[in-house]
Formats: C-alpha cells, structure tokens, sequence
C-alpha cells in the first residue's frame, strides 16, 4: 500500500523512519501504529517533546526495511521461547524440592518480562502497513507469475495388457468350464443365429 505523500498540514513532518529524510512528493509506505509506537509518543507527550512526525518508509529503503524488520521478528520469536523456558525453570524447579515460594514464582514472570523487552528496546522495527515482512520481494513489485503446468493425457490401459489371460476351457478333466468361457460360448451361439 504505498502512496504519494502529499504536503499536509503544520502539526508534524512527514519523515523515513529508515533514512530520517523527508518524504513529501516521494512514494511511501506507511508505518503501522502498534503498541510500541504509540507508547513512545505517549512518554514523549508527557516530557513534552513530541514532534507528531507521520512514520513512513520510502521506496528507496523499503528492501533494507523489510530485512530489518524480518531480523526482528526472529529475535523476538527467539526471546520468546527463551523466556517461556526460564519461566518453567523458575517455577518448577522450587517445586521440585518440595518448597512454595511466592517470589519465586514473581521472579520468574519479572525475568520473563525483561527477557521479551530487551529486543523491544534495541532491535524494534516497526511493521509496514499492509505488507507482511515474511515477503521476499517489496510491495509494489509483484513476483513474476507462475508459468501453467502442461497437461499430458495419460493413455488408458488395455485390459489385455492390465489382466492376465484367464483359462477358458475346463483345468482337469470333470470340472466345469469357467464363468469367461460360459460367456464366450453363449456370444458366438448369438452371432450364429443373426446370420
């Protein structure tokens, strides 16, 4: 979802999050407004000094972005199961030895937490509106398309290949002439008779 951004109003510039460059008459992307960001201008807001700037990403940076970006979600999957893991660890190791404790169990959540924020503080990148960062290519260049599957029929079988040749006449002298060779017989007495 890019867009040619458009000069607006006074209350805040209209900047690249990657390059820090204006992007007013260049082609854009915008950033999505997440938790994150929407935090950082709340505790700016309350030191007062907030610029309001609107976030986007231009079209020149957007390959570096999106790298970036994909780095970040690794990291932060990473820090995840990292800290799920201590998280167990500090909860049931106590257990194990036959004890309770209530801090152990706080200290657990408490070194979870700063396991999950520490990528958050150093490696955030923040996502591009509309654009997944898993994509290999940037928006607005699509993949080339996928040339069609030629179709090949594959010919039939013929039964005289696909079935082994059956017995027609009795196997041992007393026993009956099977089904095929029953069949056989009562077609050609039919032919017989039209003529």
């Amino acid at each position: 979802m890019s867009e040619t951004v458009k000069p607006g109003p006074l209350y805040g510039k209209k900047l690249c999050i990657s390059c820090q460059m204006d992007v007013e008459g260049r082609k854009a992307f915008p950033i999505q407004e997440d938790r994150i960001i929407r935090g950082i201008r709340a505790v700016k807001k309350a030191l007062g000094v907030a610029q309001m700037n609107k976030l986007y990403v231009c079209e020149a940076c957007m390959p570096k972005h999106m790298e970036r970006r994909r780095s970040f979600e690794k990291t932060m999957l990473f820090a995840s199961v990292l800290a799920g893991i201590m998280l167990l660890i500090m909860i049931i190791a106590p257990i194990w030895n036959g004890r309770f404790e209530a801090w152990g169990f706080l200290s657990g959540f408490i070194v979870a937490g700063f396991i999950v924020l520490l990528p958050v503080m150093f490696k955030y990148v923040p996502a591009v509106e509309g654009v997944s960062a898993s994509a290999k290519a940037p928006p607005g260049n699509p993949a080339p398309p996928v040339p069609p599957v030629p179709y090949y029929p594959v010919a039939p079988v013929q039964k005289a290949q696909a079935e082994p040749q059956k017995q027609k006449g009795p196997a041992e002298p007393g026993q009956k002439a099977g089904a095929q060779g029953a069949k056989e017989k009562n077609q050609a007495k039919k032919k017989t008779k039209k003529k």
